[in-house]
Order: C-alpha cells, then sequence, then structure tokens
C-alpha cells in the first residue's frame, strides 16, 4: 500500500490540495460527509479545491488505497422528509502506515506569544512518504507516534534529540505529571524529616511509667554524686 501512495503522490503536481485533504480528515477524525468536505476545502471555504470533480477523485483514489474508509448512508431530504437520499462519508484509516506521520507535512510557527499556527512543508506529500518508509518496520503505533512527535519537535524549534527531551520533561513537570529532581530531593528530605518527627514522639509516648521514673530517678542519683 506505502509503496503505491508513494506512486501516487509522485504523479501530484500540486502535492497542497491532498496533503491538505489528509491534514483536514485527520483533525476530523470521524466520519465527515462528502457535502461539507467541499463545503471547508472547495473556495468557499478558502481551501485548495476548486472543483468537486477533482476532490471526489482524490477521495476515491484514497479509498482504493486503503487510507480513508467510506461509509453511504441513507437519509432523509432536508427539503422534503417523503424523500431519501444517499449520502457519502469519509473517514480516515487509522491503521494505514501514513496515519502517525500525516501532521508531520506542517511546519509549526510562532505568531505572537502563544499563539502558534501551521503551514504546509516544502513537498509535503515526499516528507509523508519519507517517515511511513522509514517507519514501515516498527509495529507499535504508539512508538511511531512519539518518534514523528519528537522529530517534528526538533525541527519546528531546531534543537538536538537532548534538546527535545529536556524541553519534554520540563513541560511535564510544569503540567504536574512528574516531578523535577529539585523538587523530588526537597519531597524526599520533607519525607524524611516527617518520619524522623514521628519516631521520636512515637518513642516519646512508648515510654512506660516505670522507665519514666527510673530515668528521673538515675538524674537525680547524677546530681547528688556531683
Amino acid at each position: 500500500m506505502l509503496d503505491e501512495f508513494a506512486r501516487y503522490t509522485a504523479l501530484q503536481r500540486d502535492q497542497a490540495p491532498l496533503a491538505s485533504l489528509l491534514i483536514y480528515l485527520r483533525r476530523k477524525g470521524g466520519y465527515v460527509q462528502l457535502n461539507q468536505i467541499w463545503r471547508e476545502m472547495g473556495p468557499t471555504g478558502g481551501g485548495p479545491f476548486w472543483n468537486q470533480t477533482t476532490l471526489i477523485n482524490k477521495l476515491d483514489k484514497l479509498e482504493r488505497l486503503e487510507i480513508v474508509f467510506v461509509e453511504r448512508r441513507i437519509l432523509p431530504s432536508p427539503r422534503a422528509e417523503a424523500k431519501k437520499k444517499t449520502n457519502t462519508f469519509y473517514r480516515i484509516n487509522p491503521e494505514t502506515a501514513v496515519y502517525p506521520y500525516i501532521f508531520s507535512m506542517l511546519r509549526i510557527f510562532q505568531e505572537k506569544p502563544q499563539r502558534y499556527s501551521s503551514e504546509l512543508v516544502d513537498r509535503p506529500l515526499e516528507r509523508l512518504c519519507l517517515l511511513a518508509g522509514r517507519s514501515s518496520g516498527a509495529d507499535p503505533m504508539l512508538g511511531r507516534e512519539l518518534d514523528a512527535a519528537m522529530e517534528l519537535i526538533g525541527e519546528v524549534f531546531s534543537v538536538g534529540a537532548d534538546e527535545v527531551r529536556r524541553m519534554v520533561k520540563e513541560r511535564m513537570e510544569s503540567k504536574g505529571m512528574i516531578k523535577g529532581r529539585k523538587r523530588e530531593k526537597e519531597s524526599l528530605l520533607a519525607d524524611e524529616s516527617g518520619v524522623s518527627e514521628r519516631g521520636a514522639a512515637s518513642a516519646k509516648k512508648s515510654l512506660r511509667p516505670s522507665q519514666k521514673r527510673k530515668k528521673i530517678k538515675e538524674s537525680a542519683d547524677d546530681d547528688t554524686g556531683r
């Protein structure tokens, strides 16, 4: 499937429409009606498709490649309830090899503080095939998604793998998902202090009256001896 998809993408003079369509379906996740796709990906929504035939042709090809699922549902006509109309819905296939890397076709950049935007990279479909091909032998989907995310972060911020890990770790610490070394050390010291205080208090409580009298007597004998 991946080889056939790579051959198909190589025929695309303009890779942006197909790449944008894949990203759109990936973001939607579930089934999306064809009319909605055309409305949002066509000229009305400022999308890359200028005629519906081109859009349908690409969706049909993606269906044959098993990259998208198609479902046809019979729904009441909005104009006349007595009439029935067949509506076509599309959903991206999460099991396909390219699925974890679809967002890697985007370059993220910072517009303002705490505000980010994205745009397609150059030759996005080639990049998608390259990343999917590299990990075609890797089995767990989660591992491939994490690798792609780490690589994407590195490219966005122009940093190496070690710096990416540090950034991710700091983010997790700020979210309270993990404890940093400093916090962990402080927490450990606090725990040890609490344990020692509780131990001392417990030892005081555990002294029997006879032991207390014995201690007082020993103290008095010491004073007499002096």
